[in-house]
């Protein structure tokens, strides 16, 4: 079901439009439907005047230009009304500078900002503003507690354990490992932003869950991931993760290698494990691991209490939550990757 856009959002895709017939003098942009599609992608549309000619762009809104969103929106084609001309989802976000619009441009990517930098690539014209200054009254959004790293922390928990997002507080707090405080926090500022609302029974909802995933799969590579100890080391042979036990060492895989078994369409290139305890030199010599910082398993530490991962899915070898795996594998930026990552996606994670 469609979701209405938040007020920010909103005024940033009135923003944007205004400033792009600012910047080509003699174009139009046009706000269209302000809806978040139920793929939590497609937020509206903007109709474009090109030289007379006039189509809609269906448009994908970020608050903060980040690579995750990015790369996962590169690979999404869209029709704004039945029958149409399927086309590329643009990017709307407050400012993009000249070497991400570089970037967009190689990927042949439409972008729109507040500033009037654009790229549009299509049947009825082509237009391309680059390098225009950040406007002056463009300011960055203050942070949300649920972006901080212990609020992704409790997103991970209530996205991953059915039911928890209605259990007390302190049931939250348990299974995300933060403090009680910082659980109160985070859902005010959940409820706050309308990812999460409380019923007239008193219990509390995802209202706009593919926002909430969206949200934390593109903030946990740069608020979460960096603080998890990563370590590289290099295998001895390809394929040893395929039968190695990591349930006696508490590991649990990610990244590519759970994407190949989970959808065994993907050939993983690397290995990424997450443990709950230390992994020792009894662990490195049974999987015959050296020290690598450019090797192709890379080793941290679990972000969540071990009772957590109870409820995930139960096999050998052990696998993360669908969540995590995605996350990393839009975070790659491997076109490979991005197309394993949509079928994951599609399979455990359209809805709660």
């Amino acid at each position: 079901m469609p979701r209405t856009l938040s007020l920010n959002e909103q005024q940033l895709l009135e923003d944007a439009c205004a400033a792009f017939g600012r910047s080509t003098r003699i174009f139009k942009a046009i706000p269209g439907r302000a809806r978040r599609a139920s793929d939590g992608l497609t937020d509206g549309t903007i109709r474009f005047e090109l030289a007379g000619k006039k189509f809609e762009m269906p448009v994908f809104i970020k608050t903060r230009a980040d690579a995750s969103g990015i790369l996962l929106a590169q690979h999404r084609l869209y029709a704004t009304k039945p029958g149409e001309h399927r086309r590329r989802l643009m990017l709307v976000a407050p400012y993009i500078g000249s070497e991400l619009a570089a970037r967009l441009i190689d990927g042949n990517v439409p972008f729109l900002d507040a500033a009037g930098n654009a790229f549009i690539s299509e049947p009825e014209g082509t237009v391309m503003v680059t390098g225009r200054a950040k406007p002056q009254l463009l300011h960055s959004a203050p942070t949300a507690r649920a972006t901080t790293r212990k609020g992704l922390q409790v997103m991970f928990a209530i996205a991953t354990q059915p039911g928890l997002v209605s259990q007390p507080y302190r049931a939250i707090a348990q299974a995300s490992g933060v403090a009680l405080s910082t659980v109160n926090q985070v859902i005010d500022d959940l409820q706050s932003r309308g990812l999460v609302a409380l019923r007239s029974n008193g219990e509390r909802i995802f209202t706009d869950w593919p926002k909430l995933v969206q949200e934390w799969i593109s903030l946990y590579p740069s608020r979460l991931r960096p603080k998890l100890g990563a370590r590289r080391f290099a295998s001895a042979t390809a394929d040893w993760w395929r039968t190695f036990d990591f349930a006696q060492f508490k590991g649990l895989l990610g990244s590519e290698a759970a994407a190949d078994v989970l959808t065994h369409a993907l050939k993983a290139a690397s290995v990424t494990i997450y443990s709950q305890t230390a992994l020792d030199s009894q662990f490195m010599l049974k999987a015959r691991l050296r020290p690598d910082p450019r090797g192709d398993v890379e080793i941290l530490e679990a972000f969540w209490p071990g009772t957590t991962a109870s409820g995930w899915q139960a096999g050998d070898p052990p696998l993360v939550h669908p969540l995590l795996i995605y996350a990393d594998l839009v975070a790659s930026g491997d076109d490979r990757n991005l197309s394993a990552a949509q079928r994951i996606y599609e399979q455990y994670l359209s809805q709660p």
